[in-house]
């Protein structure tokens, strides 16, 4: 796939420098979308006169000038209409002159009332067909001069841009990120050009003030360092890379660039830049057969089609272990191997096996002898299989004799059980009543003996 771009540039407002570019005949020319904040501050005024919406109109107009027999241009403002509306696309990208790029920024933003709605701009270029064609080289140029800004102004949304870059990136669009002045938001343009993927060497990402030095996007704060930025952008998207593309148009691909053993371009080293390498291809600076500008990417760890994306669609890489299974109970873990991009199967584990009734946990679930089968009339205790006992039947108590207390007699027909008032005790009735008559009868014997 192609290289995408994207060139955030807050509050763009270049010199008027010419941007000069050699005469070369036209192959797939890269595409350029230059997306134009279109906010009131955008009419404030530089160092030296003129205001950046003023300065921005002229950067472009040198741009499109100088590049047009190499670059398609379109263009995209925002907001759009006003507000803080989306940006949207007024001139379709293209083969364009500067004049029609120009016609398409319409009249100068109003002087209050237009805000700045950089990451919903952002997600909206993502949804440009044009933007998402891998079979041609894309960017894209977020030209903006403060933060990320809607009415009334809510703070968790500052960073917001950084994930839409993100997201542009995922889609294969990188993007390169320039502010200008001092009122832009430093440390989200840091973080956007790392996002992007573009940031400078050796730079400083938590970098917040515009005015500090070595910021990872480019701090231009003058007309002249804005053109001298726009002029660089330009030359990276059309100068001849180590990508297996004819970037400059001059019918070779990657001409000047060092070859290998086995014929392939070594991406990495460039003769014509100091220290002789390309950044940007930093990934594909290596000698191996397989690692070249349109080899078939493999799960090796290597960037081998030099798209700069490491294993794309890789679960692992190849020779690459990890631990799996359980080591829970009786389990022990094994180890799953990486076999071109994807995780093999476990090998080496002890897995779960049924419950056995032996103070173990076969299954690991963490029980011991959870159901585990001891057969009919069995049942597992303590690691053994042991025999039901039924406890034998429990005989049922003897009812207990009602005591009847003394003074009482039996029922009487009225229930009450007891002799009426004043009548003294009740006569003895059954058994009771032989034994007092037979204690009569022996007392009367014993008084007639005495007599």
């Amino acid at each position: 796939m192609k290289r995408t771009h994207i060139v955030i540039l807050s509050a763009l407002a270049l010199a008027g420098v010419p941007l000069t570019a050699s005469a070369q005949p036209r192959c797939d020319a890269p595409r350029v979308l230059l997306s134009v904040d279109k906010s009131s501050s955008m009419l404030g005024g530089l160092p030296g006169g003129g205001t950046k919406w003023e300065a921005a109109r002229t950067a472009i107009e040198a741009l499109t000038d100088g590049f047009a027999d190499r670059i398609d241009f379109g263009l995209q403002v925002f907001p759009y209409p006003d507000r803080c509306e989306p940006g949207a696309v007024t001139i379709d990208v293209g083969p364009n002159d500067s004049e029609t790029i120009l016609g398409g920024l319409g009249e100068p933003p109003p002087d209050g009332g237009n805000y700045t709605p950089m990451a919903q701009t952002l997600d909206e270029a993502l949804s440009y067909a044009p933007m998402l064609d891998g079979t041609r080289d894309t960017h894209l140029v977020l030209i903006t001069d403060g933060w990320q800004w809607c009415s009334p102004y809510d703070p968790s949304t500052r960073f917001t841009p950084v994930d839409a870059v993100g997201r542009l990136r995922d889609a294969g669009i990188t993007v390169h990120v320039i502010g200008f002045g001092a009122a832009v938001d430093s440390l989200t343009l840091n973080r956007a050009a790392v996002a992007a993927g573009t940031d400078l060497p050796g730079c400083d990402p938590t970098l917040s003030d515009p005015a500090d030095m070595n910021h990872c996007y480019v701090q231009a704060n003058d007309l002249t360092g804005l053109s001298t930025a726009l002029d660089d952008i330009a030359r990276l998207i059309t100068d001849e890379v180590c990508d297996g593309w004819d970037n400059d148009c001059d019918g070779e691909v990657d001409e000047g660039f060092d070859v290998d053993a086995d014929g392939y371009t070594i991406c990495g080293t460039d003769p014509t830049v100091p220290g002789g390498t390309d950044p940007g291809r930093s990934d594909c600076d290596d000698t191996e057969a397989t690692v070249h500008p349109g080899a078939p990417e493999l799960c090796d760890g290597l960037d081998n089609d030099c798209d700069g994306t490491v294993d794309a669609g890789c679960d692992c890489t190849d020779g690459e272990t990890r631990p799996c299974g359980s080591e829970i109970g009786a389990c022990m873990a094994g180890t799953q191997a990486c076999v071109d991009g994807g995780w093999g199967a476990c090998s080496g584990e002890v897995a779960p096996e049924p419950e056995v009734c032996d103070g173990r946990d076969e299954d690991c679930d963490g029980f011991v002898d959870n159901g585990a089968d001891c057969g009919a009339g069995r049942s597992c205790i303590d690691g053994e299989c042991v025999d039901n006992h039924t406890p034998p039947e429990e005989p049922e108590p003897e009812p207990e004799p009602e005591d009847v207390p003394l003074g009482r007699g039996p029922e009487t027909e009225g229930g009450c059980g007891c002799v009426a008032a004043g009548a003294g005790p009740a006569a003895p009735t059954g058994p009771l009543a032989l034994l007092a008559l037979f204690g009569i009868a022996g007392l009367a014997i014993i008084r007639r003996r005495r007599r």
